[in-house]
């Protein structure tokens, strides 16, 4: 359109070309589909096939249905900030342009994709494919996502940012109990023991989603940092057949970042809600550089926030998430689900998190160090809660120092922390691992980390610590220091490698040692708080010297 034209004029020229939006082209396809009756459409281009996709630049309001759509290198589709817009894709929207959806308050952004197969897809792969529909973001794509900022979870049950209508869930917090509820802003919070439940905002204004029965997914491969706050992502992650259960499909995720290395440094993941996904909601997979800041992954398959733990992923910070109801199909196949795997990488940062209602079997957990080397992680002030098992599983054999800051885990169904596998060097320190009747389940030994320290963990309360086998031998003892067992601790090294744990200042007398079974070569040091030292082996107690400080 130029100066000398009326928005008219424009509209009778792409009309008369066949590329108005709701115009029959020359093979008697819609371009856009049908409209709805408050559609804008003067600004809109809508230019020849490519691919099977039509290409797409300008802003659209109202609600409109499209088959497949593109937006290509340089141009922009914009949702009009100022009236309500649902766009119907009955197909792939690959975005190599912009992606543009910033409403003002009260004003509703909805992309929503529909007709889609679950059967049908392929999965894995780098490049877009017609059978597994979603929101692609290629090349030097752009996704400039803002929904109205909103306060994503508290434990006060309110919030000014929240509105009467937004749907609201709090966690489970009873002994036993796994299951949400809904709950309505100003109510009294549920607590147990002090300690209140988080309450969840699932609502936004700005919603990406398949269908109940057709599940899309957000797929990004941009050498280009993306922002994305204050958006809900809703039936993503198709789930196809597998025997008589169902799996999640290679790389179709709720948001995928994948293999754009430095390309997502800058990259903002902001107030966002994966909810109601076949399979893990956020993805960081060998991208580089992204934040995840208050973002809530809810009634999820698989482990929530992950990537292949195979393949690096550097400069992550996952700060204030939430992950609950996160599931496996059976749950009693669930091996070491988890709400957050904590994964390979350099300059990892996850705090002041949130698991609760992890499934699976009894070793799933809030949170999991995988079995092959993990990133060493800033990892503080975290919680875990009313977990099937446990609230941190670590099943590791190296010599990383690991530290492990502030945390509290209560009401899990096996343990505040299950700790294996071998031999390693994790480092806990200031730990309330309370309501379960076991604070800690260890089963590795203590190993030197670089700077010549062992496992220790220091200023830990909670229940019982259960010592397990041992399936290697341990470097040095594992130390516990000022720590507070209520429930003492029970011995059951049925087979493997003898222990050495040394406990300092810890109020623990021989009676306060259960034992089932003990390696005979195992050997136990506790030093009282007033310097005195004991040691207590299979063959019985004797009085030794102070042994520490080392």
């Amino acid at each position: 359109m130029t100066k000398a034209q009326t928005p008219n004029d424009a509209r009778a020229e792409l009309s008369r070309r066949g590329l108005l939006l709701g115009a029959a082209s020359a093979t008697g396809l819609l371009a856009l589909g049908s409209l709805g009756p408050a559609a804008s459409v003067a600004a809109v281009d809508i230019s020849h096939r490519t691919a099977g996709r039509r290409n797409v630049d300008g802003t659209i309001d109202g609600l409109i249905r499209s088959d497949p759509l593109e937006v290509r290198e340089g141009r922009t589709l914009r949702f009009d900030p100022t009236r309500d817009t649902t766009l119907e894709v009955s197909g792939n929207l690959v975005v190599r342009g912009r992606l543009e959806m910033r409403p003002a308050p009260g004003v509703q952004h909805v992309l929503r994709f529909v007709d889609v197969e679950e059967s049908a897809f392929v999965g894995g792969g780098l490049d877009p494919l017609d059978t597994d529909v979603g929101l692609w973001v290629m090349g030097d794509g752009v996704l400039d996502l803002r929904g109205t900022r909103k306060r994503a979870w508290n434990r006060r049950g309110a919030s000014p940012s929240w509105g009467r209508r937004d749907e609201l869930v709090a966690a489970p917090v009873a002994p036993g109990d796994l299951e949400p509820v809904p709950f309505v802003a100003g109510d009294p919070v549920p607590f147990w023991e002090g300690r209140r439940a988080e309450v969840l905002n699932l609502s936004r204004n700005v919603r990406i989603e398949g269908t109940p029965g057709g599940r899309a997914h957000v797929f990004i491969r941009s050498t280009r940092p993306q922002s994305i706050g204050f958006v809900t992502l809703r039936h993503l992650g198709p789930r196809q057949p597998d025997g008589e259960y169902t799996a999640s499909v290679l790389g179709r995720y709720g948001l995928h970042f994948h293999h754009c290395h430095e390309g997502s440094q800058g990259s903002l993941v902001e107030g966002v809600v994966v909810r109601d996904c076949g399979a893990h909601a956020f993805v960081p997979h060998m991208s580089h550089g992204i934040t995840f800041r208050d973002c809530i992954a809810y009634d999820v398959y698989d482990e929530a926030y992950w990537w292949d733990p195979h393949d690096r992923t550097d400069d992550v910070l996952i700060d204030r998430c939430v992950a609950g109801s996160v599931r496996f199909d059976p749950d009693l196949r669930g091996y070491r689900l988890a709400a957050f795997l904590l994964g390979l990488g350099s300059r990892m940062v996850m705090r002041r998190c949130v698991a609760f209602a992890v499934h699976g079997n009894l070793t799933s957990s809030g949170y999991s160090w995988p079995e092959i080397p993990s990133g060493v992680w800033t990892f503080r002030e975290n919680v875990a809660h009313n977990n099937v098992a446990a609230g941190i599983f670590v099943w590791q054999n190296v010599g990383k120092p690991h530290l492990i800051r502030r945390f509290t885990a209560y009401n899990n169904g096996v343990a505040g922390i299950i700790h294996g596998a071998y031999s390693n060097a994790y480092h806990y320190r200031d730990l309330d691992l309370i309501g379960q009747e076991t604070a800690i389940e260890l089963s590795a030994t203590g190993r030197l980390d670089p700077h010549g320290s062992a496992q220790s963990w220091v200023d830990v309360r909670g229940g019982r610590l259960v010592v397990r086998s041992h399936g290697l031998p341990g470097e040095a003892p594992a130390l516990f220091l000022r720590c507070s067992f209520t429930g003492g601790v029970t011995l059951d090294e049925v087979v493997g490698y003898p222990g050495a744990l040394d406990f300092v200042d810890c109020g623990l007398e021989p009676d306060g040692f259960h034992v089932g079974s003990m390696d005979p070569a195992t050997v136990i040091r506790v030093q009282r708080g007033d310097g005195t030292a004991y040691e207590l082996s299979a063959t019985g107690v004797r009085d030794i010297g102070p042994f520490y400080p080392y």
